[in-house]
Order: C-alpha cells, then sequence, then structure tokens
C-alpha cells in the first residue's frame, strides 16, 4: 500500500468515526432534552394543583389546563400581553391561578405561581423558575424550605400596606439570612397580585375578602 492510499484510508477512517460520534451525541441530546422538556411539564402541571385551595386540590389537572383564559392587563404582574392564567370552579367552589415575574431578585427575574380562592385570599404560591444563589435565594422553592408556605391563607385585608414586606424592612415576612433581596422580591410580586385580582375583572364571581 503506497503511503498517499494509507491517509486516504485513515482520513477516511477518521471522517467515519466523527460522524459517527456527532450523530451519537446529537442522538443522545435529542432523546434527554424530550425528557427533561416532558419532567419540566410534569413539574409545572404538579405546581398548578398545588397552589389550588384544598377543595380543587383533587381535579385533574386536565380540567385545570381546559380552564385557560388570556389575562387582562398581563403587564401588572410583569408579564407580556398574551400571557394566561387558570379559572377553575367545581360542587361551588372556585380559585384563579395566576402566573407572575418580578425582575427584583438578586441574580434576574423570578417566576411564580399563585393561587387565590374566590375569598380572596392566597391558597398556594409556587416558585416556577429563578437563578437564586444555592444555599442562600433558593430557599423560596418549595422543597427547599416552608418559607414560601407563609402565604397561605392570607389576603389583602389580613396585612396593612407596610406588612406586605420582610421583617427586616418593617413587615410581617421571614428573610433569610445573607440573601434579604430574594424574599423582598417574592413579596411584593405577591402582592402585588392580590391588588392585581382586586382591580380587575377575571372569570370567577369574587366574594367580599374575610376581614
Amino acid at each position: 500500500m503506497t503511503l498517499y492510499k494509507a491517509m486516504l484510508r485513515g482520513a477516511f477512517a477518521l471522517g467515519t468515526f466523527a460522524l459517527v460520534t456527532a450523530g451519537s451525541v446529537a442522538l443522545t441530546r435529542a432523546v434527554t432534552a424530550e425528557r427533561i422538556a416532558t419532567h419540566q411539564l410534569a413539574y409545572q402541571h404538579r405546581q398548578l394543583q398545588e397552589v389550588l385551595p384544598e377543595e380543587l386540590a383533587t381535579i385533574p389537572v386536565t380540567s385545570v389546563l381546559e380552564s385557560a383564559f388570556e389575562l387582562p392587563n398581563a403587564g401588572m404582574l410583569g408579564l407580556k400581553s398574551d400571557s394566561q392564567g387558570w379559572a377553575v370552579s367545581h360542587q361551588g367552589n372556585s380559585a384563579v391561578i395566576l402566573p407572575a415575574v418580578t425582575r427584583q431578585g438578586y441574580n434576574g427575574e423570578i417566576r411564580l405561581l399563585i393561587g387565590i380562592d374566590e375569598h380572596q385570599r392566597i391558597s398556594g404560591v409556587r416558585v416556577t423558575q429563578h437563578q437564586e444563589t444555592p444555599g442562600l435565594g433558593d430557599k423560596i422553592e418549595r422543597r427547599r424550605s416552608d418559607w414560601i408556605t407563609e402565604f397561605n391563607g392570607l389576603g389583602l385585608a389580613n396585612l396593612p400596606s407596610k406588612g406586605w414586606a420582610v421583617e427586616k424592612d418593617g413587615g410581617h415576612f421571614d428573610a433569610f439570612t445573607g440573601a434579604t433581596i430574594t424574599p423582598r422580591a417574592v413579596v411584593r410580586a405577591v402582592h402585588k397580585t392580590l391588588q392585581y385580582v382586586a382591580e380587575t375583572p377575571l372569570p370567577i364571581t369574587f366574594e367580599e375578602p374575610d376581614t
């Protein structure tokens, strides 16, 4: 075999190996991305149910998804104009689930799902996306701490306006040691969402807030 043919054969083998490797990596990445997307969707669906009042928590997620509606004045929640919420009703009980976003987190925006019952009280809050510091700011996640459940059962009538702040600012809510910016941003976003509900026509009938 001549040197030229040997070089050609080596180049062909190397090229074939590179193509096979690239194809395998691309296939693995595609399969992995699909699995990740599926898991993220399932996680988001669970969170929709988790923020509902206890009386509605067993409603199938398909029913929740079918209750979607376009949010009026979505900019008040920090959202784009084509954003959607969910209005859930069953056996005389009603609630809305609203997304909200604050860009006042330590490392950028924090996205939330907030459930509000027919009495304009919070039935649950969950963080759906954030980039806060692990071990500090990530305590806003339900799996990291119980902090996010401090909002449960509260409405505008339960706290004065100044109460919707962290303790360091003279408010009602705990702050994390070394990470005050993160809970401060979440409290403000939740408070703003309650104000949005009080001021905006939505697809369920709200009763007068309990005092």
